[in-house]
């Protein structure tokens, strides 16, 4: 492309030299640069590549990221400003902002410049734009909503299943913003799927914003910490033993024990009380 464009250059400026000896002597430059100007493509100056969203949704305590996309950057710089109070945020890879949540990220040889706000807060939400040092400048305004949405497991956050049988956990994410809503599982830190092991089964409705979570005849590698993650939510954890069929006898025992104690407590209580509550006075009939 550039070859052409120096071609292109060539070809006016031999028309320029020709006009020159068949009529006037100097051709003022100005017109040249008028000539020159009118065959390179405006995709040669800065632009933005509008196929980003704009339109970021982030709960509350989660990292937000805003994706600016600018092309034949050349020698320019990206900015980032927050709308509300004007103030620079980052300059290129460069943070002008004392709240270290703020990050600037970019890619070497990419057209990628991000904006990435750790641990948002309600406060963070509000229109952000994305500013090109071109004359005049270019911006592209981008904006964050905060949301408070937590996925929930409805079970105990430790739970005590014992070998062999079934594990069956259940997610849901009501405040989850939009339509839809993608929710995955996690074993510590890896993915939970159909293809994990026989006998897991995930049934997810992403329109009710609920996942489910099977395992069947479970074995002692299944203990750990399983995690339920929503889009735009924070996730939930709940821990899971797998015990024997003895360790889950005695827990059981243990926990009746447990609830049998203060119902026992309450009854000598109870006569206790009755026994230094004063005697009533009898009344003689005569």
């Amino acid at each position: 492309m550039l070859l052409e464009y120096f071609m292109a250059m060539l070809v006016i400026m031999g028309l320029t030299t020709t006009f020159d000896k068949h009529s006037t002597r100097h051709m003022p430059h100005f017109a040249l640069a008028t000539e020159l100007s009118n065959i390179i493509p405006e995709d040669f100056e800065p632009h933005f590549d509008n196929s980003t969203d704009r339109e970021i949704i982030a709960a509350l305590g989660t990292t937000a990221r805003m994706h600016c996309r600018v092309r034949s950057l050349g020698d320019r710089a990206v900015s980032w400003i927050r709308q509300r109070d004007l103030h620079i945020l980052t300059i290129g890879i460069m943070t002008y902002t004392n709240d270290q949540r703020f990050l600037a990220r970019h890619i070497d040889n990419s057209d990628e410049w991000v904006l990435k706000v750790v641990s948002v807060q309600p406060r963070d939400a509000g229109i952000y734009e994305c500013q090109v040092s071109t004359e005049p400048k270019i911006s592209l305004a981008y904006k964050l909503m905060v949301v408070t949405s937590r996925a929930q497991i409805l079970a105990n956050r430790e739970l005590f299943i014992q070998s062999g049988s079934d594990i069956n956990l259940t997610c849901i994410a009501p405040q989850a913003p939009g339509p839809y809503t993608h929710m995955l599982w996690y074993k510590d830190t890896e993915l939970v799927s159909d293809s994990t092991r026989g006998g897991i089964r995930v049934i997810s409705e992403q329109q009710m914003k609920t996942s489910n979570l099977v395992i069947s005849r479970v074995l002692h590698t299944d203990s750990g910490n399983y995690t339920c993650s929503a889009d735009n939510s924070n996730s939930d954890s709940v821990f899971v033993h797998i015990i024997k069929s003895e360790q889950h006898a005695a827990m059981q025992h243990e926990l009746g024990v447990r609830l049998e104690l203060p119902s026992l407590w309450l009854l000598l209580l109870l006569l206790a009380v009755i026994h230094m509550a004063p005697p009533r006075p009898q009344h003689l009939v005569v």
